[in-house]
């Protein structure tokens, strides 16, 4: 029996047209998530460089100034938003282990936030929500840059006995904007307490860097404390912060 042979076909030109306009936008995203899933989570690595090594009785630790050294670990450039010397949008969290490295507790637990733009006046305040393009530092590869850690561990931090004891600090840094952030574990993470920034006055090239940076999350190595005697919680002190115009 002879097969009869179906006539081809073929489409027309506007159908083909059709098909490429629908899926060549697509095509695009679904190669902008596989770049954008493909990028590693930025490594960074943080120092204690300086601060008290005791502390007399009555003296205040959350007062004292500790110091911060920021090390790009990544094989990409870190870009970050620094003004006056201090790293923006970032929080500094404190914990205080003893000689076995057991976690000392608090009378009083405070709240922290992330480092802002104090508030002065309406109008400086809103000065100051400007992000300009010399607010922003980009850290090469293997570069490194000091921050003041601010504040210091709690005065609520109780310390039953004399003897050393070993502070570390975990810095969380958000860019500006952002809606969340990535911990250790490369965990999605939400931001709460951020500023919002104006960035209507940036470069092209650094609004488009900015958008596209990325936040860090990593812990200190350790900084060791001798105390003479032991230490209750102080909840009558209270940290004066330093005079910094941040604008």
């Amino acid at each position: 029996m002879l097969q009869r042979e179906v006539p081809y076909l073929r489409p027309p030109l506007a159908t083909l047209m059709l098909i490429a306009c629908v899926c060549v936008p697509f095509l695009q995203l679904a190669a902008q998530d596989t770049r954008h899933s493909a990028r590693k989570l930025p490594k960074a690595e943080i120092t204690l460089i300086s601060g008290p090594t005791t502390l007399r009785p009555n003296e205040s630790l959350e007062s004292n100034i500790f110091h911060a050294q920021l090390t790009n670990r990544s094989a990409e450039p870190l870009l970050l938003f620094v003004r006056s010397g201090i790293l923006m949008n970032a929080r500094w969290d404190w914990s205080v282990a003893d000689a076995k490295s057991m976690p000392i507790g608090m009378g009083f637990e405070p709240g922290r936030g992330f480092c802002g733009t104090p508030i002065t006046s309406p109008e400086a305040e809103a000065e100051a929500r400007h992000l300009r393009d010399d607010d922003l530092l980009v850290l090469a590869p293997g570069e490194s840059h000091e921050f003041p850690v601010l504040p210091g561990p709690s005065d609520d931090y109780s310390f039953p006995s004399a003897g050393t004891y070993h502070l570390a600090v975990t810095l969380t840094y958000v860019p500006p904007n952002a809606d969340h952030y990535f911990d250790e574990r490369g965990k999605r993470q939400r931001a709460f307490g951020l500023e919002q920034w104006d960035l209507s006055r940036l470069g092209v090239d650094q609004l488009a860097a900015l958008t596209n940076s990325l936040s860090i999350q990593a812990t200190s190595d350790t900084w060791n404390l001798e105390l003479p005697s032991r230490r209750g919680p102080k909840q009558g002190i209270f940290f004066n912060n330093i005079p910094v115009q941040l604008r």
